[in-house]
């Protein structure tokens, strides 16, 4: 009897593993090792994985792109902080100028006043995108690459214009010609952006600005 019941279940064991092995659906599909979509990080045809800029910038004397955070630019001009409300790229006879400063034009080629400000003279042809980097060792063509700054010294001592050793990381990356429909002065407008680092007066005086920018190109 109880070898007639071992039978039995054996039999009925067997007959149990044929069915699952048959029947449709109830084989589990093949998975890819490289996940969903068959898609390798690295590899072509995975998506990229997105680039985060940093969430501030730090004082260097030799800048580079990635460390340009994004959003307006701002920084630290002889021990305070600095904000830009005015930036635009002027023609110059030695080449386009970056102008930075403190203090909002009434006008998009307005002259501003008691301000503090930047300005970086850059040898990238006009109409063109292409980059330009500099550290505090390079040595640069002064009239045709230069940065320095100024700042309001208060009551009637005017500004106080600072031509220390300079460093950049300065990128073009749409560069538009097209007069100004209200202002002739207006040739077109730039797109980039830039980190501009100063070397230290002191402890307490970091000077540098890093940013982005999207501003009229035009000329006096």
């Amino acid at each position: 009897m109880f070898r007639k019941t071992l039978l039995t279940t054996l039999l009925l064991v067997l007959m149990l593993a044929a069915w699952v092995i048959v029947m449709p659906g109830c084989q589990p599909e093949p998975q890819d090792a490289a996940g969903p979509m068959g898609a390798v990080p690295g590899e072509a045809g995975a998506p990229p994985t997105p680039a985060e800029a940093p969430a501030e910038f730090a004082w260097t004397d030799a800048p580079t792109l990635a460390s340009i955070p994004d959003g307006p630019i701002i920084g630290m001009i002889n021990g305070e902080k600095f904000e830009a409300r005015t930036v635009r790229i002027e023609k110059t006879d030695d080449g386009p100028e970056l102008e930075i400063s403190s203090v909002a034009v009434e006008t998009p080629t307005g002259l501003p006043m008691d301000d503090t400000g930047i300005e970086l003279r850059f040898p990238i042809a006009e109409g063109t995108t292409a980059e330009f980097m500099k550290t505090f060792d390079d040595e640069v063509d002064f009239d045709t690459t230069h940065a320095w700054y100024w700042y309001e010294q208060g009551g009637d001592k005017g500004p106080m214009s600072v031509n220390p050793t300079w460093g950049c990381a300065l990128q073009i990356s749409d560069w538009t010609l097209q007069a100004g429909e209200e202002d002739e002065k207006i040739l077109g407008n730039v797109k980039g952006k830039v980190a501009i680092c100063f070397d230290e007066l002191s402890d307490e005086q970091t000077g540098w600005v890093a940013g982005t920018f999207d501003c009229i190109y035009y000329e006096w």
